[in-house]
């Protein structure tokens, strides 16, 4: 993580963004920093993960469904549904196609297939942030490969 704060405040010294939104980036970019080790049942990342997919998966359908609390009753259905289909490709993948350790999470094109994630979902500064974070990682573990 501090590796990845780091390279969160070079990247916000960089691309010269308020100290308040810097903040954010830089706790972001050093959250980024853990993803690659999703891979690994007992890290940090993977038990955050277990635990914020289906809440996120949540509110990410309440959200893409809803632009108010007035249409939960009228969608609830909806809503569930999608949180479950979310929650159901996490838990698949992480318990039935668990990649190996040190895997394709740890490749270089795993971290611009994460960074475009991020962009589609929260925009440029969180997919750069999120990005020099994740490659962060890759450095410091001096396991660096592209696929």
């Amino acid at each position: 993580m501090i590796v990845g704060a780091l390279a969160g405040l070079i990247l916000c010294f960089f691309i010269s963004v308020p100290i308040q939104f810097a903040i954010i980036l830089i706790i972001f970019s050093a959250f980024s920093a853990l993803a690659p080790d999703i891979d690994h049942s007992s890290s940090k990342i993977r038990q955050i993960a277990d635990f914020t997919v289906p809440v996120f998966s949540l509110f990410f359908a309440f959200f893409s469904t809803c632009s108010d609390f007035s249409c939960v009753v009228a969608n609830w259905m909806e809503i569930i549904k999608t949180a479950l289909i979310f929650t159901g490709v996490y838990a698949i993948i992480m318990i039935y196609l668990k990649p190996k350790h040190r895997g394709i999470t740890h490749t270089i094109l795993f971290s611009f297939i994460y960074g475009a994630i991020l962009f589609f979902l929260a925009g440029w500064y969180f997919a750069l942030a999120g990005f020099v974070g994740y490659f962060s990682h890759l450095l410091a573990d001096r396991h660096i490969r592209l696929i």
